[in-house]
């Protein structure tokens, strides 16, 4: 699943991984249904625990990614937790409160009908390597706050960042708590192996069919990110704006463009997209070309990943696409790269038909709405699907007509960030949420309670049946006045409606 293995080291970390998902499936056991108080005090710890290690976790990301913006590090690595954490503190307790639900008080009395949100037991975390903080520590914000224990396993492909985030968690939480164990690619597969109560799963499509596969066997739930081709349809009353080309300009060079939310391809009108264009690249080369925006971004996680980059343009340029080169050529060895424009590439090449993950964008062009909201239909749902336009008919009818994980309007990817809405994908970008109150039910069972009261017609549906449980079935269920006649009978003294059965 992932590309490192190392069979003496995995066998240890196998062996690891054994002994504290027992240790925490018996803590679990002993402790099921952790109070409001027991779950705020465990996520209080972590914007503290943060604080602390803020200086590792961003000497780690530059380890890793050979340079990595420290600006970008602070803002989507750390400080979004902050606020996950402080939502989730704030809603908890209200969140842990019995759901009433409807109940017939014809036939039920005054019994009750609740939902209870109950705690899952152990759940376990695959990390993908382009925000090994964030993915981590969001949702076991909200698996803490759903009273759940917690082991986390950081991708190999980032070793440095999975170290530090094993020493701070071994810091701040006992291990019957959180814990975070590394390997490479032989854990990796036999992590989703596990009777987990709940896996989740971050990175890309085919080896999130792996892991759910892996799960399958012992019906484990699972939570799949597996991100996708996230469109952005560029209205003709937004083309010309400059907070359409500055977006997403700003966002394609975040982590440079090895992001699941990130832009994948802009949809132009035709006639604008030479205008489009020229916008678009002024912009870059004023903001990002120097340096090829080190101090914005970061860089290519490995040479490999650059490799397969300039094949995605090298067949590109071979097809006839009008490619635009923003930035510095990559010099040998380097995890730099420039960013690139690829104008109206055909559809069948691979930078249309994959995940691009990387600083190229690609810009299509529509005729009309309902071109572009053919053409986003014909593949599947994104992760993320953006709209810059002014006209409210034009948003609506792109976001109603497509089906995508999330939404923005205006911006891009910022859907993802909210800590009061969940996040998650639709088809093969994903299943499941996190994030917000949705991240506390999707770690939750849902749990159904019934309380009988007096009163109803419970009785007559219970053996052994009489002349009563007949007449409801063959005068009241099925009348054509049933609702009336149940009413009727709710009138009747509770004696008398016992001597029937």
């Amino acid at each position: 699943m992932t590309e490192i293995s190392n069979s003496s080291e995995d066998q240890v970390a196998v062996q690891e991984l054994q002994r504290v998902f027992q240790l925490q499936k018996t803590a679990f056991l002993r402790d099921p249904y952790p109070t409001a108080e027991q779950r705020i005090a465990l996520m209080k710890r972590v914007p503290d625990m943060l604080r602390k290690y803020r200086q590792k976790i961003l000497q780690a990301l530059d380890a890793d990614f050979s340079g990595h913006s420290h600006d970008q590090g602070d803002l989507l690595e750390i400080l979004g937790m902050f606020d996950r954490a402080k939502f989730n503190i704030d809603h908890v307790a209200k969140w842990m409160k019995p759901v009433p639900k409807a109940s017939n008080p014809i036939t039920q009395g005054d019994s009750k009908a609740y939902v209870k949100y109950q705690p899952k037991g152990v759940i376990g975390n695959m990390v993908s390597w382009n925000f090994p903080f964030d993915i981590a520590i969001g949702p076991m914000l909200d698996q803490l706050g759903a009273g759940n224990r917690v082991i986390i396993k950081p991708s190999d492909l980032s070793p440095a960042c999975g170290e530090v985030l094993r020493q701070m968690c071994a810091e701040t939480f006992d291990e019957d708590q959180v814990a975070v164990i590394n390997g490479g690619l032989e854990f990796a597969r036999h992590f989703p192996t596990l009777a987990w109560d709940h896996l989740v799963y971050t990175g890309s499509g085919p080896v999130g069919r792996q892991v759910m596969t892996a799960a399958a066997a012992n019906l484990v739930p699972v939570t799949l990110e597996l991100g996708g081709k996230c469109p952005a349809v560029i209205a003709p009353d937004s083309v010309d704006d400059e907070r359409t080309f500055a977006t997403v300009a700003g966002i394609k060079v975040i982590k440079r463009g090895q992001m699941c939310v990130t832009v994948d391809y802009c949809l132009v009108p035709q006639s604008q997209v030479q205008a489009f264009t020229q916008k678009l690249t002024a912009h870059m080369n004023a903001n990002f070309s120097e340096g090829n925006a080190a101090a914005h971004a970061c860089g290519i996680l490995s040479e490999r990943h650059v490799s397969r980059l300039h094949k995605l343009l090298d067949e590109a340029k071979s097809s006839g696409a009008e490619v635009i080169q923003i930035g510095k050529d990559l010099q040998p060895g380097s995890r730099d790269m420039p960013f690139y424009l690829v104008v109206n590439p055909s559809d069948d090449l691979a930078l249309m038909q994959q995940e691009i993950f990387g600083p190229i964008l690609a810009i299509k062009t529509y005729q009309d709405t309902s071109d572009a909201i053919a053409y986003i239909n014909k593949g599947d749902r994104p992760l993320g699907l953006y709209v810059f336009a002014k006209d409210r008919g034009f948003i609506d009818q792109v976001t109603q007509q497509t089906q995508s994980g999330g939404v923005a309007i205006n911006t891009i990817a910022l859907q993802a960030g909210q800590p009061s809405m969940g996040f998650g994908g639709s088809g093969a970008s994903g299943m499941g949420r996190h994030h917000g109150e949705e991240g506390f039910r999707e770690f939750s069972i849902a749990r159904g309670y019934f309380e009988r009261g007096s009163g109803g017609t419970i009785d007559w549906i219970i053996p052994p049946y009489g002349a009563g449980t007949r007449m409801l079935i063959d005068k009241v269920a099925y009348a054509p006045v049933a609702q009336q006649a149940l009413f009727a009978l709710k009138q009747l003294p509770k004696n008398l409606m016992a001597k029937f059965r």
